[in-house]
C-alpha cells in the first residue's frame, strides 16, 4: 500500500472488509477490518475479471459501489489536459497544455459478483448465486466513449461539456451508489450556474455485455438531476438503507477549496429530471490544504458497519503517512 495510500480515489464497505480504488492503473484493493484498523490486503487485477478496452492501462476508477450480488465501478470517462513543466522550455510547456488525451480505460462501467464466502466478500469472474449464474460485465462500450456517453452527446444541458477536459469544468464522474436497481452516476464537472449534476440509468445484461435500459415512460436512456451545491461538483455518492442519499462535494476544477457533506433526505425523485433546492449542507470535512497546496483532497465516503461515516483522502498531508504502508483516514460520527 505505500503507492496506492496516496492516490485513493473512492471507498466502500462491505460489513468488515473495506476497498478502495485509486486513479492509477487498473485494479481494486480490499482490506479486512481488524481491531487497530484495516489490514490484510489483497489486490485485484481488473484484467482477470473483465476484457477491458486497452488491456491493463489505467482504469482512472473514480467511483465504487454495491448492492447484492455485485461490485459495481465506474470510470471518470473524462478527458484530460496535459500539464507543463517548469523545467521545459516555454515551446514545450505551450504544447503540453494544448495536448489533450485520453486514457481508454477510463471508459468502463461495469459489475463484478462480490460475494460472502467464509466471512469475507470475494470478487468472482463467474459464480453460481441463487440458482443462476452472475458474472462480470462491462457497459456497451469502446475506447473513446460508452453507450451512457453517446447518448449525452446531444444533451440540451451537457453536450458542450462532453469533449472539455476534466478540470476544465468538462465532463467528468466521480460518485456512483445504487438504489432498488437505480443507479446514481455523480458528476464532478460540468457545475451549471452552481448546479452539480446527477445522471440516473438503468442497466439490462445482453449477451457479454450491460445495455442501458430505457425508462419506458419517458423514452429516455438516462435521468438527470441537479443539485444545488452552492458551486460545488460531486466527489462521491452514498445511499443508506432507507434511501437517503449522502454527498461528498468540492471544487470542479484543480483548486483547494471547501469539500463539504451534503443530505439529501428520502433521495431523488423517481421522473425524468429534478433540480434539487434544499440540499442539507451537514459539515465540512478536513481541509488538508490549509497546510500544503494540494494535498488531503477528501475523494472517498463510506458508511461503516458502526454507522460511522469513513472519509478517505487523495495526496494525504505527511502527517497522515505511518511507516511504509499505512495510512490515517477520519471516521464522522452523524446525528
Amino acid at each position: 500500500m505505500d503507492d496506492l495510500r496516496t492516490e485513493i480515489s473512492s471507498c466502500l464497505a462491505t460489513e468488515d472488509n473495506l476497498w478502495l480504488s485509486y486513479d492509477e492503473d487498473a485494479g481494486i484493493e480490499r482490506l479486512t477490518r481488524t481491531e487497530n484498523g484495516y489490514d490484510y490486503h489483497k489486490h485485484y487485477e481488473m484484467n482477470n475479471f473483465l476484457d477491458l478496452p486497452s488491456g491493463s492501462s489505467e482504469l482512472d476508477m473514480e467511483a465504487l459501489a454495491y448492492q447484492e450480488p455485485y461490485l459495481w465501478f465506474c470510470g471518470s470517462m473524462s478527458f484530460k489536459r496535459d500539464s507543463p513543466s517548469k523545467e521545459e522550455s516555454l515551446e514545450k510547456q505551450l504544447s503540453s497544455l494544448s495536448d489533450i488525451a485520453t486514457d481508454e480505460n477510463r471508459f468502463s462501467l461495469g459489475r463484478i459478483p462480490c460475494i460472502k464466502k467464509n466471512g469475507t466478500y470475494e470478487l468472482f469472474k463467474e459464480i453460481e448465486y441463487q440458482g443462476n449464474s452472475i458474472r462480470a460485465l462491462l457497459l456497451r462500450g469502446g475506447t473513446k466513449s460508452t453507450e451512457l456517453h453517446n447518448a449525452l452527446i446531444r444533451d440540451e444541458h451537457l453536450e458542450r461539456f462532453m469533449m472539455i477536459p476534466c478540470k476544465d469544468n468538462g465532463f467528468d464522474i466521480e460518485g456512483l451508489a445504487i438504489y432498488n436497481e437505480r443507479i446514481f452516476i455523480g458528476l464532478r464537472g460540468p457545475v451549471l450556474n452552481g448546479y452539480a449534476v446527477i445522471l440516473e440509468i438503468g442497466c439490462k445484461e445482453f449477451e457479454d455485455e450491460l445495455l442501458l435500459s430505457q425508462f419506458s415512460e419517458e423514452g429516455k436512456l438516462y435521468r438527470k438531476h441537479f443539485i444545488d451545491l452552492q458551486g460545488m461538483g460531486i466527489r462521491e455518492l452514498n445511499i443508506t438503507e432507507n434511501g437517503d442519499l449522502y454527498l461528498l462535494a468540492g471544487p470542479t476544477m484543480d483548486l483547494d477549496g471547501t469539500i463539504s457533506i451534503y443530505k439529501i433526505k428520502g433521495g431523488l425523485p423517481e421522473q425524468h429530471s429534478s433540480v434539487i433546492h434544499d440540499s442539507e449542507r451537514l459539515f465540512d470535512v478536513t481541509r488538508g490544504a490549509e497546510i500544503e497546496h494540494g494535498t488531503d483532497k477528501a475523494e472517498g465516503m463510506a458508511f461503516l458497519p458502526d454507522g460511522k461515516l469513513l472519509i478517505t483522502y487523495d495526496t494525504p498531508v505527511a502527517e497522515r503517512l505511518e511507516g511504509n504502508t499505512s495510512v490515517w483516514m477520519d471516521c464522522y460520527e452523524l446525528s
